[in-house]
């Protein structure tokens, strides 16, 4: 006689901390995880090449979509709402790897202009990886312990990364929120 498996209920519902945000979450997790680990050592060569070829690429593949995008929908809505929309269907991911692969970038063309000079802690040949740390922990206004901007160039655009990853996530909030007037409610009779 064959011995049947018992079935269980499973109860479909998700638990109440498994959001949409916490999916967009992990997956900007991974996209860091995943750029972390790219393997190999740079030169001061590799750099400049990766450097101002990134910020170009980054910049064709960012900013014609958001202007196609932003164009669209502000032939109906007006054009704050239009950006912030846009802003808020790019999503977490989508900006988080934007921004910090920007400045990922501009940290390798300062590497290349100065290698001696514009920061501390790095190894003779360090990693893209080295940079992308830099430049994700620079973003949460937390630039690490083992890595210094040491030039007056990548001082300065540590402090700016920090100020433009705060107006940034202002702006990602505030495209969650309806921040026009509304006319209240007409007393009732």
């Amino acid at each position: 006689m064959p011995i049947r498996p018992r079935l269980v209920a499973v109860d479909a519902e998700r638990p109440r901390w498994l959001t949409v945000g916490t999916f967009r979450l992990l997956g900007l997790c991974a996209v860091i995880v995943l750029i972390g680990m790219v393997p190999g050592r740079l030169s001061v060569s590799d750099a400049g090449w990766i450097g101002w070829g990134g910020l170009g690429g980054l910049a064709v593949a960012v900013s014609g979509p958001f202007i196609a995008i932003t164009r669209r929908l502000a032939a109906r809505l007006p054009m704050a709402e239009a950006v912030l929309l846009t802003v808020r269907a790019a999503g977490l991911v989508g900006l988080g790897t934007a921004f910090c692969l920007f400045w990922t970038f501009v940290y390798l063309t300062l590497w290349w202009t100065h290698p001696h000079e514009a920061f501390r802690g790095l190894a003779i040949e360090p990693r893209f990886a080295d940079f992308f740390y830099y430049a994700v922990s620079t973003a949460f206004v937390s630039p690490p312990g083992d890595i210094f901007a040491k030039s007056r160039g990548a001082r300065s655009a540590t402090l700016i990364e920090m100020l433009t990853a705060f107006a940034l996530i202002t702006a990602y909030i505030s495209s969650f929120v309806d921040w026009q007037r509304r006319e209240p409610d007409p007393p009732e009779a």
